[in-house]
Parts: C-alpha cells; sequence; structure tokens
C-alpha cells in the first residue's frame, strides 16, 4: 500500500490502440481512491538498471492487487516467446497475488473454433498449425494468455483464482471494475487472506 493507506493495483494489458481506454481503467480506480500501477499511465516506478521486462515484472511483485486485461492485440512487447503484458499475468499467478481478469470475447469464441485445428483428435498439439494474423485477432498467443489465467492446464476441481470476465466493449470492462473494487473492506480481507496461501 502507499504511504496515504491507497490500496495499489497493477493494470497489465497491450497499449496500443487501447490508450484512451487505459487512462479510463486508471482514472476510474483512482476515483475509487486506489493507487493504480501502469506504465502508459506514468505511474509505475522503473530502474534504469533494469530491463523492461523486469520493471514491469517487479511492479508486479510490489503491487496489493492485479488487473489484467486481455485484448485481441497481443502486445508489442514480445520478449522471445511472450509479450511483457502475458509475462505480467503469469508472474501474478505464480505469486498468487489477489487478481482479476477481462479477456475480450473474440478470444474465447477463437478458441472455441481453432480448437480442431490446433489439436488433433487424442488431444495433442497440431504441428502442422499456423495462424496468419486477422483484423479480429492479432496472434495465436493471446488464446495461450487466456488459458493461462482460466488455468486450463490444471484440473478444474484444483483451479483457484481463474475466473476470467468476458468483455465486448468498455462499458463490460468499466462493469466489472465496478462490481470488483468498489468495497475496499472486501478487496483488504481478500489481500489478507491471500497472503496466507
Amino acid at each position: 500500500m502507499t504511504e496515504d493507506g491507497k490500496i495499489e493495483i497493477m493494470v497489465a494489458s497491450s497499449v496500443y490502440g487501447y490508450e484512451d481506454q487505459i487512462n479510463q481503467v486508471c482514472g476510474l480506480l483512482e476515483q475509487m481512491d486506489y493507487h493504480p500501477i501502469n506504465s502508459h499511465y506514468k505511474t509505475m516506478q522503473t530502474d534504469p538498471s533494469k530491463s523492461n521486462l523486469e520493471n514491469c515484472l517487479e511492479a508486479v511483485k510490489s503491487c496489493d492487487i492485479f488487473f489484467g486485461i486481455i485484448r485481441p492485440f497481443y502486445g508489442s512487447g514480445v520478449i522471445g516467446d511472450t509479450s511483457i503484458t502475458h509475462e505480467e499475468m503469469k508472474k501474478a499467478i505464480e505469486l498468487k497475488k489477489p487478481r482479476w481478469f477481462v479477456a475480450h470475447r473474440d478470444i474465447r469464441v477463437a478458441r472455441t473454433l481453432l480448437k480442431q485445428y490446433r489439436f488433433n483428435e487424442d488431444g495433442s498439439p497440431n504441428a502442422a498449425f499456423t495462424y496468419t494474423s486477422t483484423k479480429l485477432m492479432d496472434d495465436i498467443r493471446l488464446i495461450d494468455m487466456y488459458e493461462d489465467t482460466i488455468q486450463n492446464n490444471m484440473p478444474l476441481e484444483e483451479r483457484v483464482g481463474h475466473w476470467t470476465d468476458e468483455f465486448f466493449d468498455f462499458n463490460d470492462i468499466k462493469k466489472v471494475i465496478e462490481t470488483q473494487f468498489t468495497d475496499k473492506a472486501r478487496i483488504i480481507d481478500i489481500i489478507e487472506k491471500m497472503k496466507a496461501l
């Protein structure tokens, strides 16, 4: 928490093309008396001796809670096999941070439609499958990001913290923020409970 007691919430999202929405998300959280942490919003502290990825992962480690937005654009900060945004989300899950995710409807639809091509009949990955960027979804790794947040690799009965709301437009994101973060006493209770995990 900040010195004045504000809950620090990391807002992770691809940026380009969505700058106005990120500003609105962070502004709404500020109005609700949170301290949003986001590089685009200029509220993320950086250490010049570290890489962009390292700075972002440090922000995940230091935040109190985490809000991830999975858009149909994977992000420009791709290092190796994954984007910085994807790595932020994986780190929040690994650290068992109190976390909330929203994913664009088109990603869930693409996941369902492409499953028959991505996998063989026995469930093994189809090595011949390729994906070409489209206007609806620019990168197949968005499905991997979504599956990480819903903990798709774990048996259903063992999944915890895997709720991922679907959104179509900004009003859906705004409604999730209002529903989840209005009651700050509830959020503080969740933070304390998850520290014990």
